[in-house]
């Protein structure tokens, strides 16, 4: 008997990353967009401070929209 195997593919948006109050999920990744994109979303927190740091890519370009949730906001 051949041992079959099995191609597993997790669909990123089904998964979140969850960094301490933080939660990360992946819209598109390089992967289905033949490497020419990867966007995700963050889930902030109100009132919560991000630790990253000042910075910069030479070799890409980082976009970050900002969408706010006014149910969030006191």
């Amino acid at each position: 008997m051949t041992p079959q195997t099995i191609d597993v593919h997790v669909n990123p948006s089904d998964e979140t990353i969850r960094l301490g109050p933080l939660a990360v999920r992946f819209l598109i990744t390089g992967e289905n967009s033949s490497g020419s994109v990867a966007a995700f979303e963050v889930m902030v927190p109100a009132a919560q401070r991000l630790a990253a740091p000042a910075h910069s890519h030479d070799h890409y370009e980082e976009t970050m929209p900002a969408r706010l949730h006014y149910s969030d906001v006191a």
